[in-house]
């Protein structure tokens, strides 16, 4: 019988294996129905050129030893192909397993996939910025320690929280002048529109349906659609509200260039006031980091680099340089300890203005390859 090689998204914790797993060279594994019981055995599993009996309507081309950024992209393409099926089988495991390709993603390299927010710019935007605040959350929302139910039900809301306004929210990303009164009307009921949908597609998960609902609910009860305020939100949904605008503010759109990442969180913690929480912001901030991965930034040496670490303080990532102090481009990225005075940070730069495109591969390697 032919083989193809496992999707990552078939390995799932708790969740009974659909196929025969095989080496390389032919000698089986585990046998289909055998339960995964842990990330470590799926991260085991995944280094091994695991095989499976080949069914019909399942992709061949998906690489059996996924890079992280290998699969943030997948979930793109994943979730763009969920949601364009005008009756989706198996919804809520669909997008649990997105979640859970996007929760390996950020165990095995964190970096890679927070610079895949600022780095990997290209699709639609709708699908783009749900699996950026999907990667956002998982990071900040594992960093304050949220329970594993709690995170994995945030992930999911944060892939579908926009699922009643899909196609409105593309429109509106290229739409130079302010929204028309229908359109801020869908806005506003975009939140109980996206659970009704979910609830039609089999979402029985009473924390995701309610973070969606939620997570345009501010804590001084200014938000929508119930005018919820302090305790009666609750943290995955505020997390969840963070994560979006951060999101949406270091993405560029038609009619406004990306705001620098630094900006976009200093804004969270100094510009939303009553909107937001403070002490929850300066959490996100912290888990992100000042700088975070992928930002572009001028050295006290002159040299431009681009940041591929979060340092053990915000302040002092790593990076790695990409030009000399000069501003002679180099073949190769050298990387910089952020703790060295002359390789510190001293301004963000927008490496599209500079021209100064990088692949993530150069700075990442083996984990930055798609």
């Amino acid at each position: 019988m032919p083989r193809r090689l496992i999707h990552p998204s078939e390995l799932q914790v708790g969740q009974p294996l659909p196929c025969n797993a095989y080496d390389g060279k032919g000698t089986l594994l585990l046998c289909e129905g055998h339960v995964i019981t842990s990330d470590g055995q799926i991260e085991k599993l995944m280094r091994q050129a695991l095989m499976a009996d080949a069914r019909p309507g399942v992709s061949a081309k998906e690489p059996a030893r996924a890079s992280p950024l290998a699969l943030v992209l997948a979930v793109r393409r994943h979730l763009q192909a969920l949601l364009d099926a005008p009756s989706p089988a198996d919804f809520p495991a669909q997008v649990s397993r997105m979640a859970g390709m996007l929760r390996r993603a950020c165990r095995l390299n964190a970096d890679v996939a927070l610079a895949s927010i600022l780095m990997r710019r290209e699709g639609l935007y709708s699908i783009r910025h749900a699996v950026n605040v999907a990667v956002a959350c998982q990071i900040a929302g594992a960093a304050m320690q949220l329970a594993p139910a709690e995170l994995a039900a945030t992930t999911a809301a944060a892939l579908t929280m926009n699922i009643g306004m899909f196609q409105l929210q593309q429109q509106l990303q290229a739409q130079g002048g302010p929204l028309t009164d229908a359109q801020r009307a869908a806005v506003r009921g975009h939140c109980e529109r996206s659970v009704a949908l979910l609830r039609g597609h089999g979402v029985t998960d009473a924390l995701w349906l309610d973070i969606v609902q939620d997570h345009h609910e501010r804590p001084d009860g200014s938000g929508y659609p119930a005018g919820k305020a302090g305790d009666a939100i609750g943290l995955p949904a505020q997390l969840l509200s963070l994560a979006d605008v951060y999101c949406a503010r270091v993405a560029c759109r038609d009619s406004r260039p990306a705001m620098p990442p630094n900006v976009a969180l200093r804004w969270l913690f100094l510009n939303e006031g009553a909107t937001i929480d403070e002490h929850l912001a300066a959490r996100f901030i912290k888990a992100l980091g000042v700088y975070p991965p992928g930002t572009g930034v001028r050295l006290y040496n002159g040299s431009i680099a681009v940041v591929t670490q979060r340092g053990a303080t915000g302040h002092m990532p790593k990076v790695a340089s990409i030009t000399t102090r000069d501003g002679l481009r180099v073949g190769v990225p050298i990387r910089r300890r952020g703790d060295e005075p002359a390789h510190a940070v001293s301004a963000v730069v927008d490496l599209d203005e500079l021209q100064l495109a990088v692949g993530m591969e150069a700075l990442w390697g083996a984990d930055g390859v798609e």
